[in-house]
């Protein structure tokens, strides 16, 4: 329960001005009251605000309760931690108590959770044995699907799998006409109608590789060509505000496909994880 109490105090009085339509005119007079003086407030009692604004005690309950409070005394308490976190210096705030912050927490909390719903295990297992029958790995992607291109390059190499990455679109078509039926092709474009993308895949696809798909839309054309399509949470799908990176939900899926396919292949794939940091070590 400790997250939810925090997150509130900071957004009781957001809370209030949301309820307003809920409110009689009685508790509409109260609401202002509260929100022009939450310091006084949160020092009275009950009886001493009835008295002050001439309204039974039993409509100040009312209004805590539709609050969702239990009643007066568990409202003036959060109102209290509300007064202090004011009056907190912002340096000594946890963080996740100025609110667009415990707004971008959720919505990050919200990509991990709908990551894990919308993938499944057979889809992530299918994934494993596409890479890991593969003699050569093809990824292909542009702007933020190309850095996580990069990425995905620099994960799965280190464990042994031979993957190239191409972010570049003349060079992701030459490369697609060199793949083969032993390859494997991944597209990424969250869209899915990245046109660069979908013709190098097109390509691939031609010469009998088979298809991955990491895309925010089921139903786009690169999602069409995937033998397996993997999707991707959008900002778009959750009404994500413009403060988080698109390679988040990407990133997520990536590791889940590597602890799935270092787990059933643990002792090679460490065993060469371990080569390719030693080698770095060495040349630091």
């Amino acid at each position: 329960m400790g997250g939810q109490m925090e997150y509130l105090a900071e957004n009781l009085i957001y809370g209030i001005e949301c309820s307003m339509s809920k409110f009689t005119k009685t508790e509409e007079e109260l609401a202002k009251y509260i929100l022009q003086r939450p310091d006084e407030v949160s020092q009275l009692t009950i009886s001493q605000i009835a008295k002050n604004l001439h309204i039974s005690p039993a409509t100040i309950t009312r209004f805590c309760q539709k609050l969702a409070f239990s009643g007066f005394n568990e409202f003036r308490h959060e109102l209290k931690r509300f007064v202090d976190l004011q009056n907190t210096p912002i340096s000594m705030k946890n963080i996740k108590q100025v609110d667009y912050f415990a707004k971008l927490y959720q919505d990050h909390l919200g990509i991990i959770d709908n990551t894990f719903r919308i993938a499944t295990y057979d889809d992530i297992q299918k994934a494993v044995s596409f890479l890991t029958q593969a003699d050569k790995i093809h990824v292909y992607g542009i702007g933020s699907s190309g850095i996580a291109a990069q990425e995905f390059k620099s994960k799965f190499f280190r464990i042994g799998l031979h993957v190239e990455a191409v972010t570049d679109t003349h060079q992701a078509m030459m490369d697609a006409a060199l793949s083969n039926q032993n390859s494997v092709v991944i597209g990424i474009s969250i869209s899915g109608a990245t046109k660069e993308v979908i013709r190098a895949v097109k390509i691939a696809k031609k010469q009998g590789s088979l298809i991955l798909v990491f895309t925010g839309d089921k139903n786009s054309e690169l999602s069409q060509l995937g033998d397996l399509s993997l999707l991707v949470t959008s900002k778009s799908s959750m009404h994500m505000g413009q403060n988080i990176s698109p390679l988040l939900p990407l990133l997520l899926l990536f590791d889940l496909i590597y602890t799935e396919l270092v787990a059933k292949d643990y002792k090679n794939r460490i065993t060469i994880r371990e080569k390719t940091l030693q080698v770095l070590a060495d040349t630091d």
